[in-house]
């Protein structure tokens, strides 16, 4: 039996692995010579025996690919001698697949090694990096202190040059930061606390210290800065004033309401008699007998706990070249504590179902004030930045 399982064991993976080379030689017949590769690649990396058939569709398309690509960037300097990107990205991946195949050896197949030819293109990569790098610097230096729009767009080119040739220029991430702040919106954000009588608990002066800080590295528009202490060295295009207007608490309390329960339920049963009082009997011959119902009771206690605290207020966008507000939208805050729980005396079985949650669950002790101005304050700060992070600006 265990010969058996192994032939079948073997048979399987022959079938995988010959399956897995009619992937790769499909891919290579139809001109996918980096898939080919990529396939090969994959399996001679999981186990080189199992998969050895690989070796020689391996050697095929990396020589195809390569002659491609070298074709490829030859016709580029010729036609389009401009497409530097282009040509770069192709002596990457000539350079990129030879490591690949670095990694691999030594390859063997059918008992002899094979070879593959490695070329040194450090020359042709250093030459392609450094006139990619300088079309990138050219066309980004003219833009950064061009209108808002052409300052992101130098952003979004020299962040290129960076990932591409970071050592390019010492002054490269001061050229960065300088095409950020040209082209970002900032705006100034500003508290105004109305309610500051009813937060003088230690917990919430803590929060409302740093209230007017939100971060802004998370929103969708990168553009939008916040700040919320002035910046004269930064020209402000709107303000967002933040409105803490109202408090609304309500005390802890607790609710109370008696509920009375009764159901008819089975408590027995009873037998079923003729005229001469005779227990009657079935077809059978059994004895004939009916439900006995009778009526049940309980009680049932429900306390309602209640306690929350809502802090309303406001955000006003102001538009500081206009001087208009183009934006009012109003915010609240909220921490509240409902909790019902219930007993009960009597039978059980009378209470409806939809008092059993309540029976299930149990008091809670009341949070203290303090912690409900905290959770009013955190939902409210929550909402504000949700509102700033969709502004278009």
């Amino acid at each position: 039996m265990k010969k058996i399982t192994f032939i079948i064991t073997t048979i399987s993976l022959l079938i995988i692995s010959c399956s897995g080379a009619k992937k790769t030689q499909k891919a290579i017949s139809s001109g996918n010579y980096n898939q080919a590769f990529d396939i090969a690649v994959q399996k001679l990396t999981k186990d080189k025996n199992k998969y050895k058939k690989h070796v020689p569709l391996l050697k095929d398309a990396y020589m195809k690919a390569a002659k491609r690509d070298l074709a490829e960037i030859a016709r580029m300097k010729k036609q389009k001698p401009t497409d530097l990107k282009g040509i770069y990205n192709k002596y990457m991946s000539l350079d990129v697949r030879q490591d690949e195949i670095i990694l691999l050896e030594p390859l063997y197949f059918e008992g002899q090694q094979v070879q593959f030819d490695v070329t040194d293109y450090t020359k042709d990569i250093a030459e392609a990096k450094k006139k990619y790098s300088d079309k990138l610097y050219n066309v980004a230096q003219p833009l950064i202190y061009g209108s808002k729009l052409d300052s992101r767009k130098a952003h979004k080119i020299l962040e290129d040059l960076q990932y591409v040739n970071p050592d390019y220029r010492s002054d490269l991430s001061s050229l960065i930061a300088t095409a950020k702040k040209r082209g970002s919106d900032f705006v100034f954000v500003k508290l105004h606390n109305n309610v500051a009588s009813q937060l003088k608990d230690s917990t919430s002066q803590s929060i409302l210290k740093n209230f007017a800080k939100i971060r802004s590295g998370d929103f969708a528009n990168k553009w939008i800065v916040l700040h919320d202490k002035k910046d004269y060295s930064v020209v402000y295009n709107y303000q967002a004033d933040i409105y803490l207007d109202k408090i609304t608490v309500i005390p802890e309390k607790v609710n109370t309401q008696k509920v009375n329960q009764e159901k008819e339920i089975q408590t027995g049963w009873i037998y079923q008699k003729d005229a001469k009082g005779n227990v009657m009997k079935d077809a059978q011959g059994n004895d004939i007998k009916k439900p006995k119902m009778g009526k049940v009771s309980a009680v049932v206690n429900l306390f309602q706990q209640i306690k929350s605290t809502t802090l309303d207020g406001k955000v006003i966008m102001k538009n500081l070249k206009t001087g208009t507000s183009s934006n009012t939208t109003p915010i609240k805050g909220e921490a509240k504590l409902e909790n019902i729980y219930a007993t009960y005396k009597g039978e059980p079985k009378a209470i409806e179902e939809k008092y059993f949650q309540a029976l299930k669950n149990k008091s809670k002790t009341f949070p203290p004030d303090g912690d409900f101005n905290k959770f009013a304050l955190q939902t409210f700060k929550v909402k504000v930045e949700q509102f700033l992070a969709q502004q278009k600006l």
